[in-house]
């Protein structure tokens, strides 16, 4: 599938990348438009590595997420989008005033937190992303199948693999929970054309110790593979809530672990949980962490009013 758009003619795409959102979908929205009036730049289009937060009502939540929640009702914000709240149509919506407006759509696979009956009910995903928000603005990306954004000359191809590994490593027979499945790999690995760029929620297995030591023999065999044999440019995931950093292991592939759109400590919001990866034509500028010091004036407290 290709997404097309044609607005004013831009010499780079701007493609933010998030880590983790489980639901703080507002928070990422307000700090990428803010990003935007600092840098006097559009975001084009958003990718999110899983773990999204994908729980419509009626509420089917697991355990953690509804732990989580009683504490920080942000957990359940896709619901605003869902049903076009005006909390999302202030920013989504067709009559968003310019200083909330973001135009970028937001792409995103499923990690092990997500309403996983919801995201196998959604018709269409064999074919490419499906908006799954009142403003069909943000599209889920089943695992396996490809898609290639095109904008002004500029195109990147993209794929994911959502989910993680089972407590063995592998995959799973049958969809409907947490793990990928047999399935999805048969779809990643039958691709033939090289990846832009590839999202998976867990690290790739081994690499996941350069996160932090404690992870040492943790990760996806699977996501290792892929790279290892398809060479994706940029590789991006998330899932373990830790600094975001590079990781890569391969030197075909720039491979970087995304921390969680969330806050550290109610007034730090965590560090390499947002990026921009700068895509000219059909190559990279390269990619970097958003780290500047307006990102202070983001609190749990404020993020709302700003």
């Amino acid at each position: 599938m290709s997404i097309c758009l044609t607005k004013m003619e831009v010499e780079h795409l701007n493609i933010a990348i998030l880590g983790d959102t489980h639901g703080h979908l507002t928070l990422a929205y307000r700090v990428l438009k803010r990003w935007q009036e600092e840098e006097g730049q559009e975001v084009d289009l958003i990718l999110q590595v899983g773990d999204f937060g994908a729980f419509p009502p009626p509420y089917r939540l697991d355990k953690a997420t509804k732990r989580f929640a009683e504490s920080d009702p942000d957990e359940l914000g896709f619901t605003a989008y869902f049903h076009g709240e005006p909390e999302a149509e202030e920013m989504l919506g067709p009559g968003a005033a310019e200083h909330r407006k973001i135009d970028a759509d937001m792409i995103f696979i499923r990690g092990n937190h997500e309403d996983f009956s919801y995201l196998c009910e959604l018709g269409g995903t064999d074919h490419g992303p499906v908006p799954v928000d009142a403003f069909e603005k943000i599209h889920y990306l089943k695992s396996g199948v490809p898609f290639t954004y095109e904008k002004d000359g500029h195109s990147l191809r993209i794929a994911g693999l959502g989910g993680i590994a089972d407590e063995t490593g592998n995959p799973v027979k049958n969809d409907g929970g947490e793990c990928y499945t047999r399935q999805d790999i048969k779809r990643l690995f039958a691709l033939t054309e090289r990846l832009d760029v590839f999202l998976s929620h867990e690290p790739p297995l081994d690499a996941a110790a350069r996160i932090h030591p404690k992870y040492a023999g943790a990760g996806s065999p699977a996501v290792r593979d892929f790279i290892v044999n398809f060479q994706p440019a940029y590789h991006f995931c998330g899932h373990y809530h830790e600094e975001g950093r590079e990781i890569s292991f391969s030197t075909a592939t720039r491979s970087y672990h995304m921390n969680a759109v969330s806050f550290w400590r109610p007034h730090r919001l965590n560090p390499g949980c947002i990026g921009i990866l700068q895509w000219q034509g059909s190559r990279a500028l390269g990619m970097s962490f958003l780290d500047a010091p307006w990102l202070k004036e983001y609190t749990k407290s404020t993020y709302r009013y700003l």
